[in-house]
Formats: structure tokens, C-alpha cells, sequence
């Protein structure tokens, strides 16, 4: 009997961890006799704070789930046959040290981000907690990236340690709903990145603005419901985030009908033809002039495609070899 451990990040409401733990779970059980999900029971109902939910997870809660994650997996026995896969290597970060006592057979761990990405979270302790995490990737059999430009961030692979990037997977269709393309949309450029240094170049959004005499629109929405309406009752999502490893509103975006407009840099050359990317804020300005002078919002289709609709198979297939 092969048994899987699932070890979920926290599912931070609005944030796509939300449904990491219900849809990996689902995709698992269909190739592994058992899946264990660790932190299924104890899963915190807790009105965060407006300073929580602009993190990308809150910290404290975080880090109380992990725990309680490290509890549960230590009263395992574990077996032969064992396979275990964590969704977040980095954050909090607490997990992969019980693993240096209690190994399972075969480890695997998926890499959002590390204390390496610009504007991150352990920016100030970057020159420690980057060690940290390469010792920790050194005890799993692969780690997984969204994105080419994440794996060459953390340069594990020049260690020898074995990665393999998968994208990442859509979003769940009964969550995020397809919208039909349509022009006559109320809202003409769109936010929804978290207001943050990182996720937010005010200089270049503000340049936008003034050129086009067009108010970049942010709404506050705390259901997928109301975020699905948001985008598809916008034509443009403006992207201008200074690190990113794969931002998972174009998906959304695209799927709405609302255009994705990025920058040719970071994760999304990866992601988005060159038609949809801008090298600065001039070459923005002129882009959106166009779109809107000609009412030409034609939707991309995306590079990493083919590795996002088998996303599922790809890292379960890894890791049954």
C-alpha cells in the first residue's frame, strides 16, 4: 500500500493555498492508496487583520499550523513505502527541520519563493535563512518551481540537488468562473496584486495614470465571487510587481476575459508572449494607448500551457519513478 503525506501550507483566505489543500488532496488520492494531509484538523477559523491579509500568509497563524503539521507527523509510524510532499519549502520554514530526525523514503518539496526575492519577507535575514534553506532542499529527492526564473534564483541545481520546473495549476473552474471576452466592461485597468513595495510600482503605476487620465481601479474583495466580478468587469489587469515567481492572477485574469499586461522581465517571459509584456513605463503608456485607442483587448494564450494542464501528472509522476 503506497501512502502519500500531504503537507499543506496554511490556507490563507483569498490567497491559492486556500484551495492547494482541498485540490492536491483530491489529485492525489487518485494515484496513492492513503493520503495523509497533515493539519486537516486543526485548521484555524480566525478573523485575520487587514495588516495579515495584505501579507501573502499570516505569520503567526503560520506558524502555529506548521506546528501543529511537525506534531501530527510525529506521531506517524511511517513506512517503506512513504511518500512525502511538501507544498512550501521556505515559508515558515519550521517543517523541514523535524525531517533531519524523522526522514520519510522519498521527499519531495514544491518552492514558491526564498529569502532571496527581492522585498521578501526574510529580506533582512537573507544572508542566513538562504543557507538554511539550501540545507533544507538538500534533503528531498526534487523540488519543484513555478518558473525557470525562480530555480535559477536559489541556483540549487548547480548543488547537485535535483529540481524540475512544473508551472503551477490552474485554478479550480468552479472557483475562478470563465467570462466570455467582452469590451464593454465598466472598468478599464485593474489592480488585484497585494498593495506592497513588492507587488506595487507606484512610480510607474502613477505615470500610467497621468498619461492616460485613467484612475488605475483597486477594490478590496474577501470572496472569490466578488474577485471573479472584479476581473471580468475590467478589460486590463496591469501587473507592475517588482518580484515575481509567477503570479497566479494572469490565469485568472485570462480565464475572465479581462488582458494581462506584464513586465518583460522576472517569471513572465515565461509565462506571456512579448506582445503582452513592456520594458518600461513609456513602452506601457504607448502599449495601453493602443489597446484602448483601437479597442483591440485581444487575450493571450499562455506559454507554459502544456505544463500547467498537466501539472497533476507531471509532479505525481516524479514522484512515483
Amino acid at each position: 500500500m503506497n501512502r502519500l503525506i500531504y503537507v499543506p501550507q496554511y490556507p490563507a483566505p483569498m490567497r491559492y493555498q486556500e484551495w492547494w489543500i482541498s485540490e492536491f488532496t483530491k489529485e492525489f488520492k487518485k494515484e496513492y492508496d492513503e493520503v495523509v494531509v497533515l493539519g486537516s484538523d486543526v485548521l484555524f477559523k480566525r478573523r485575520l487583520t487587514k495588516q495579515q491579509l495584505d501579507m501573502f500568509s499570516p505569520i503567526d497563524t503560520s506558524i502555529e499550523f506548521e506546528t501543529c503539521q511537525i506534531n501530527e507527523y510525529m506521531g506517524l509510524t511511517i513506512r517503506d513505502d512513504d511518500t512525502l510532499f511538501l507544498a512550501d519549502i521556505s515559508f515558515p520554514g519550521l517543517f523541514c527541520n523535524v525531517l533531519y530526525h524523522k526522514p520519510c523514503p522519498k521527499m519531495f518539496a514544491f518552492c514558491h519563493a526564498t529569502s532571496l526575492n527581492a522585498y521578501d519577507y526574510f529580506a533582512p535575514m537573507r544572508k542566513y535563512k538562504s543557507k538554511i534553506e539550501y540545507q533544507h532542499a538538500r534533503l528531498f529527492d526534487c523540488i519543484f518551481f513555478g518558473s525557470q526564473y525562480s530555480a535559477n534564483k536559489t541556483k540549487w541545481y548547480k548543488h547537485y540537488i535535483p529540481t524540475e520546473v512544473v508551472a503551477l495549476p490552474d485554478s479550480p473552474k468552479d472557483l475562478i468562473k470563465p467570462v466570455k471576452p467582452n469590451n464593454i466592461r465598466p472598468i478599464d485597468i485593474v489592480s488585484v496584486c497585494r498593495p506592497s513595495i513588492q507587488k506595487v510600482n507606484k512610480s510607474v503605476e502613477k505615470k500610467v495614470e497621468k498619461a492616460l487620465g485613467i484612475k488605475i481601479y483597486r477594490e478590496e474583495v474577501n470572496t472569490w465571487n466578488d474577485y471573479n466580478i472584479l476581473l471580468g468587469n475590467s478589460k486590463v489587469l496591469l501587473i507592475t510587481t517588482k518580484e515575481d515567481t509567477f503570479n497566479y492572477t494572469i490565469m485568472d485574469a485570462i480565464r475572465c476575459g479581462c488582458v494581462p499586461i506584464v513586465p518583460n522581465k522576472l517569471c513572465f517571459p515565461e509565462i506571456l508572449p512579448l506582445y503582452w509584456q513592456y520594458t518600461d513605463a513609456d513602452y506601457l503608456i504607448g502599449k495601453l494607448k493602443h489597446m484602448f485607442d483601437d479597442n483591440h483587448f485581444m487575450l493571450p494564450e499562455m506559454i507554459c500551457r502544456d505544463e500547467v494542464d498537466n501539472f497533476y501528472k507531471n509532479i505525481i509522476g516524479r514522484m512515483k519513478r
